[in-house]
C-alpha cells in the first residue's frame, strides 16, 4: 500500500483536528473532508503515473499483484462506471458481487501495523457477519461437587452477543472519472489508501472515547452493570482519578483496580441490580438475600496507556525519565511494564490506563457491497463520489478493564534519596 507522504498526511491531520473541534460547522467538516479525499487521490494518482505501468516498481511502491476475483471485482466496478447509466450498471453489478473480503484483510494488516492502538486490542475481521458470539470470561461457568451429588449451578450469561451491524461506519470520497481509465490496480491502492486513512481517523476515536450511541463504546466510557444510559448521549465518561505520580506506592493500587473483573450484586427476590452499599456489610460481606456476581481475579503482564502527543511530552515522559549517576537519561521508567500509545483523540490533561487485549472490536463489510457511487453530487465538475459503508462494533468487556486518569498535576520523576544514621 502507497506509504503516506506529505501532502495527505496533512490532509489526515487537519481533517482530524475539525473533527476533534467543539463545534465544528458542516461547511468545515465537508471541506476539511474533500481535501483529505482529493490529497490521497492526487498522490495515488502521482506514484502510479510515474511508475510508466512496471510491475516491478508498482510492487516496491505497494501496488498489490492482485487475485483473479480482485481484478474481476474492480473490472465491473469500471466497467459500470463508464457506462451511460452508471446507477443501474453498479445495482446490477451488486447482485452478485461485493468487494473481495481479501481487500478488508489488506487494509486491517496496515492499519495494525501504522496505528499500534489498534494492533493491541482485540480487533476481528468477521467479514459479512451482522452477529458475534462472545465467551463472557468474566463469569464463572461451572461449579465443583461431589460425584453423586446434585447438579444445583445453573450456568447462565456465559456468553454474549455483539450486534456487528448495529454501527455503520462510512465515508465518501471524490474522484475524477478519467482515473477510472488507470484500471483495476489503480484503483484497488486507491480504495484500500482511502479506506486506511479514513478509518483510522473513525476507529482510534471510538476505541479511546466512543459514546456507544450509533457508534462503539470507548474505554474512557462507565459501562458497570446498571449505569444510566443516556438514549442520544449514550454512556457516560468515567470519573477522572487523580494522579500525581507514577510511584509504585501510587501506581501499583491504580493497577489493582483492573486486577479483578467487574463485581455487581442482584436481589434474589427481584434480580434487580442492587447498589454494593445496599448489598454488603461494613467488612465487604454479601448480606442474605443478595448475589453477588464476577470480582473473579484477572491476570496481566502489561499494561497499555493512551494519550496525546501534547501530553505525553509534558506530562508523562517528565514523570517516566530520571538522569542515571552515569549522566544518561533513562525514559519510559514505569514500577510495572506499561506501553504507551500516543493518540490525537485523547483530551489534554487525561489519559486512559487499560488491558486492551479485554477490548473486542469486530469490523466487517456490508452484504450489500461496501462500494456505491453516485454522479449527482458532482456532476458538473465530472467527478464521481464513492461511499464506502461498512459495519462494526466494539465495546470493552467489562467496566474495570480501563481507568480515565487525571494527570494535569503529574509530577516528574526524580531519584529518592534515602539518608539515615548510622546507629
Amino acid at each position: 500500500m502507497l506509504k503516506p507522504n506529505s501532502m495527505y498526511t496533512e490532509a489526515t491531520r487537519a481533517l482530524m483536528a475539525v473533527l476533534n473541534a467543539e463545534n465544528p460547522t458542516q461547511e468545515e467538516v465537508q471541506g476539511a473532508f474533500e481535501q483529505f479525499c482529493g490529497s490521497i487521490a492526487a498522490s495515488v494518482q502521482a506514484d502510479y503515473e510515474s511508475a510508466h505501468g512496471d510491475r516491478e516498481v508498482l510492487a516496491r511502491r505497494g501496488f498489490r499483484q492482485l487475485t483473479s476475483e480482485e481484478t474481476r471485482f474492480y473490472q465491473a466496478v469500471i466497467e459500470a462506471g463508464k457506462s451511460k447509466n452508471p446507477v443501474q450498471a453498479y445495482a446490477g453489478l451488486l447482485d452478485d458481487k461485493v468487494m473481495p473480503t481479501t481487500v478488508i484483510e489488506d487494509v486491517y494488516r496496515d492499519l495494525q501495523e501504522e496505528h499500534p492502538l489498534l494492533a493491541e486490542i482485540n480487533f476481528v475481521s468477521v467479514q459479512y457477519l451482522t452477529r458475534w458470539v462472545l465467551s463472557d470470561h468474566t463469569v464463572q461457568t461451572a461449579a465443583w461437587g461431589e460425584i453423586n451429588s446434585q447438579i444445583t449451578k445453573q450456568i447462565v450469561s456465559a456468553f454474549r452477543v455483539v450486534e456487528v451491524a448495529q454501527c455503520k461506519l462510512s465515508a465518501y470520497t471524490v474522484i475524477e472519472k478519467d482515473m477510472l481509465d488507470l484500471g483495476p490496480q489503480f484503483l484497488d491502492n486507491y480504495i484500500r489508501t482511502f479506506l486506511k486513512e479514513a478509518l483510522a481517523v473513525a476507529l482510534e476515536t471510538a476505541i479511546a472515547t466512543g459514546t456507544g450511541h450509533n457508534m462503539p463504546i470507548g474505554l474512557d466510557r462507565d459501562v458497570h452493570k446498571g449505569v444510566s444510559i443516556d438514549s442520544a448521549a449514550g454512556y457516560p465518561r468515567k470519573t477522572a482519578i487523580q494522579v500525581k505520580s507514577f510511584a509504585p506506592e501510587e501506581y501499583g493500587p491504580l493497577l489493582a483496580r483492573m486486577a479483578e473483573t467487574e463485581a455487581w450484586y442482584t436481589n434474589d427476590e427481584t434480580g434487580a441490580i442492587t447498589p454494593k452499599a445496599t448489598a454488603t456489610t461494613s467488612s465487604g460481606a454479601t448480606k442474605a438475600g443478595y448475589t453477588k456476581h464476577g470480582g473473579a481475579s484477572r491476570t496481566f503482564d502489561e499494561a497499555l496507556m493512551i494519550v496525546n502527543q501534547k501530553e505525553y511530552l509534558s506530562k508523562v515522559m517528565p514523570a517516566t525519565t530520571v538522569l542515571s549517576g552515569a549522566g544518561e537519561y533513562k525514559n519510559n521508567l514505569f514500577p510495572f511494564p506499561t506501553k504507551v500509545i500516543r493518540v490525537p483523540g485523547i483530551a489534554n490533561g487525561e489519559a486512559i490506563l487499560c488491558l486492551p487485549k479485554e477490548y473486542f472490536f469486530a469490523l466487517g463489510s456490508s452484504k450489500e457491497g461496501t462500494l456505491e457511487f453516485s454522479d449527482e453530487y458532482r456532476f458538473l465538475e465530472d467527478q464521481r463520489t464513492f461511499k464506502i459503508k461498512m459495519h462494526g462494533n466494539g465495546l470493552p468487556w467489562d467496566d474495570t478493564v480501563a481507568l480515565l486518569l487525571d494527570i494535569s498535576n503529574l509530577d516528574p520523576a526524580y531519584i529518592t534519596v534515602l539518608n539515615k544514621t548510622a546507629e
